[in-house]
């Protein structure tokens, strides 16, 4: 792995989940997921696909294109390898876990697994539900008395009301 692709995978992984590229990957982190993720999504997609889908991003980007419509061309194909891998990633940060996208080396489509302990407490989907996971907090005893801090504090994005 290069330098380069793990900092177009952390852009690229932003622009897919919504989430501030210096939330997803902060120039200090103590707990080192970036990485982790990166070689599940290599290793569970493939290299040529893997690739494929660095390539389509880095050319969106190149074209410039923002975030959104990035995504939006990454995810616009739903029968192909890259979009189906994009999706996959998008579920790895979300929840912590890999959804093979479809069959590969000898893993069936569909078939799911925790990358880590750590990947699954970490997860974005706890932030945005303000939430944490059973067995384990951060927040001080007695936190569920006081109003929840905003969802800007969790994610970096600002909450609010769907119309």
């Amino acid at each position: 792995m290069t330098d380069s692709n793990q900092q177009d995978f952390n852009a690229m992984s932003s622009a897919l989940t919504g989430i501030p590229e210096d939330k997803l990957a902060p120039e200090i982190d103590p707990i080192g997921l970036p990485p982790v993720f990166l070689q599940v999504c290599e290793t569970g997609m493939g290299s040529a696909a893997f690739n494929a889908l660095l390539t389509q991003y880095r050319s969106a980007k190149a074209a410039g294109q923002t975030p959104d419509q990035i995504a939006a061309s990454l995810l616009a194909d739903t029968s192909s390898q890259t979009a189906q891998g994009a999706r996959s990633l998008m579920k790895l940060w979300l929840l912590g876990v890999w959804y093979q996208p479809y069959d590969l080396n000898g893993v069936a489509q569909a078939s799911q697994r925790v990358v880590s302990d750590q990947a699954y407490k970490e997860s974005w989907a706890w932030r945005i539900a303000q939430a944490h996971p059973m067995g384990y907090s951060q927040l001080h005893f007695g936190y569920w008395a006081s109003e929840p801090p905003p969802l800007s504090a969790f994610v970096g994005i600002q909450g609010g009301k769907q119309s």
